[in-house]
This record gives C-alpha cells, structure tokens and sequence, in this order.
C-alpha cells in the first residue's frame, strides 16, 4: 500500500470502508476491554476502529506504511496510536500487546519471516496473533494454502503454540485466518 498516493489512498478507502472482513478479523481476534491491541496494515482504520469500540480507544495501536493511511486512521480513532511502519519494524517494545491481528496486508510485507519474528516479539506471553487474508487458488493478493502452510511452519519455529485456521465466508470470498499464541513464561 506504501506505493499508493493520496488520492489512490483515500479512493481504496472510500471503496473498502465497511467490509465485513474487518467484523471478521475482529471477532476472530477475541479481543476484550482493556487488553492492548496491535493492528498491522491498518489501511484507513476501519478494523482500528471496531477494536477500539471493545479494548478502548487509549488501548489500540497500529502500524501502517502509508503516511496518507495513518494520517486517516488517526482521526478515525482518536487516541489511538497510530505510526509509519511495517510489519517487520514495529516500533513498540516487546511483549506490549495481548492481542496482534492484520488483515490483508501480510502479502505485502516485504520479509515475511523477518515480518513474523517481529509480531511474535511484541506479544506478552499468552497474547494472541491473528494473521487473515484471503484465500487464493495461486498466488496473489492473499495467501494460498501452500502458503498458509509456510507461515504455520514459520510460527511454530519461532515457538508460537495453539496454531489453528479458521475460515469465514465474506461475500464471495473466503478469509482465513491463521491464529497462534505465544506460550506462557515458564
């Protein structure tokens, strides 16, 4: 999304401003009052904004590369904290979030590994991660059950537990969602 400018920005949003796969991603990420939640890729917050509804809007941050991207989702979700990064350069300490979801935006991480390292990182110990994109017969914009397979592979390598996908139909598409845990402090 970082190569869109302004006016492809604002026109992707105005088009992508209630799908009903940012309710999916929600829902799939059990998200509760007060947890501190981690969007990644928030495009111009639509997600940011059902999150913060149930964790509160002081407790949900998000990271974006495209400038045009966080300047609308910050005011979409006063108080939130909103900034210019990707996947793989999150700047908020480790073990910060309970919760970490994207949607739609894992495809365009430039290191997929060094982009799931990262999340991993900045989930407490039990906090959950949600990575949802669209389900793809080849490769494309989404993910592919090969491909599925990979990041689960990747997930359990980096020590991530409870890993489990989940599918929902929106529209005539189909999300699915792969979803881990980071163990527990021994």
């Amino acid at each position: 999304m970082s190569s869109f400018g302004a006016i492809g920005a604002r026109l992707y949003a105005w088009f992508n401003r209630h799908p009903e796969s940012n309710r999916a991603v929600v829902d799939l990420a059990e998200l509760r009052a007060g947890e501190p939640v981690l969007e990644v890729g928030c495009g111009p917050g639509v997600a940011l904004e059902l999150a913060a509804r149930i964790a509160g809007a002081e407790q949900v941050a998000a990271v974006e590369p495209s400038e045009t991207f966080v300047a609308m989702a910050r005011k979409r979700v006063p108080g939130a904290d909103v900034r210019v990064a990707g996947a793989e350069d999150v700047p908020f300490a480790d073990g910060s979030f309970a919760v970490i979801y994207t949607l739609a935006s894992m495809h365009h991480w430039d290191d997929r590994d060094a982009g799931l390292a990262t999340l991993c990182a900045k989930l407490r110990p039990g906090g959950r991660l949600v990575l949802a994109e669209r389900l793809l017969d080849k490769p494309g914009h989404g993910i592919t059950r090969a491909q599925i397979g990979d990041v689960t592979a990747r997930l359990t390598a980096l020590g991530q537990t409870g890993l489990r996908t989940e599918q929902r139909r929106v529209g005539r598409k189909t999300l699915v969602a792969v979803i881990s845990e980071r163990p527990l402090a021994a």
